[in-house]
């Protein structure tokens, strides 16, 4: 008796994810034209609010003593150019391990793994995730089903490897002190601090725990993609923490630890717009608590944030040309199918 029970109870599950995510809502949210233009407008509107707050902060140190600190040594780019590729090129290691070397060619896939990544800072935190599996259903022979599962099987083990991390910097630093720092350098910072606490305090115990009901990979695959998150963020760390001693030799480690764990906790915020310029306009806040000159610190942070913008867009252009066949594009039904098979494979 007990079994019929739990199947009648999963198909009123499944029935209620199909109520949510069926292709008639999604098509009514893409013709609802007033609400899809508040949302472009919110969008705009965050941007623009972000790049006011940085010109207001460049114009109190003075442009031409920002511009006249550019970096010009060549390694700080070249660091740049290592630490924008590093995610783009792991996450697609760690799609190669889910979907095998068959499905997922270095020379011929690395440019959507660079648009996805266009996407999660650039545009909004975790769009990158929908763009990937939408390339997928166009690109591969994968199943729906299977395709969804990765995705979110490997979003949750970056997941689980970028918290850890961010737990271990935020505990380093509470213990010495020096969160403060953060906190009183930008009012806003203290909540994005409590999310990503609360993320990582509430959410990865509990995902750890599960684990083995909410990834679909198998448990080898899984600590190989886990594996590979740790070493993208320890590169990442590296080489901006290379990137800044390139202008300034003489700042403490630590120093640079601070800071790198600023952009960590930004990144374990979920949805925020651009992080790459919200992270320049908490740089330049924290700008006093570094022994130099302001200005060049304005101008290293900067060049960061420009640099990171420009290659957005120009990254975003060039793996624009790689287009599906129209017989292949995606359909509303394409983006819910594989949403309600997931859901009912996991009910």
């Amino acid at each position: 008796m007990e079994e019929p029970i739990k199947l009648i109870i999963n198909e009123l599950r499944v029935d209620r994810v199909k109520s949510i995510f069926s292709a008639d809502m999604l098509r009514s949210l893409e013709e609802n034209k007033p609400l899809v233009a508040v949302l472009k407008f919110l969008q705009l509107a965050i941007v623009v609010a972000v790049l006011v707050f940085l010109t207001n902060k460049v114009s109190a140190i003075g442009w031409h003593d920002v511009m006249a600190a550019l970096p010009t040594h060549p390694l700080y780019y070249v660091f740049f150019l290592a630490m924008f590729l590093t995610v783009p090129i792991t996450e697609m290691m760690a799609f190669r391990i889910m979907w095998g070397d068959k499905t997922v060619r270095p020379k011929e896939h690395l440019g959507a793994f660079i648009r996805k990544r266009v996407y999660n800072y650039a545009v909004l935190s975790y769009s990158g995730e929908a763009y990937i599996a939408l390339w997928a259903r166009k690109k591969t022979q994968l199943q729906n089903r299977e395709i969804v599962a990765n995705v979110k099987d490997a979003s949750v083990l970056s997941s689980i490897a970028s918290n850890s991390f961010t737990l271990l910097m935020l505990a380093i630093f509470f213990v010495t002190g020096q969160l403060s720092v953060l906190i009183n350098a930008d009012p806003d910072y203290e909540l994005y601090l409590g999310l990503a606490a609360l993320i990582g305090i509430v959410v990865l115990p509990l995902v750890i725990k599960f684990s083995d009901k909410i990834i679909a990979i198998d448990a080898n695959k899984a600590k190989k993609v886990v594996a590979i998150h740790f070493a993208r963020v320890t590169l990442t760390l590296l080489f901006q923490a290379l990137q800044w001693a390139v202008i300034l030799p003489g700042v403490p480690f630590d120093t640079w630890l601070l800071f790198l764990t600023a952009q960590l906790v930004l990144t374990r915020v979920p949805f925020l717009p651009n992080v790459d310029l919200l992270y320049v306009g908490l740089g330049l806040s924290l700008a006093g608590y570094i022994d130099a000159p302001d200005a060049v610190i304005a101008g290293m942070f900067l060049a960061s944030g420009a640099l990171f913008q420009l290659t957005n867009l120009i990254a975003f252009i060039l793996t624009s040309f790689d287009r599906a066949p129209k017989d292949e594009e995606v359909s509303v039904e394409d983006v819910a199918n594989p949403i309600i098979t997931e859901s009912a494979h996991t009910a």
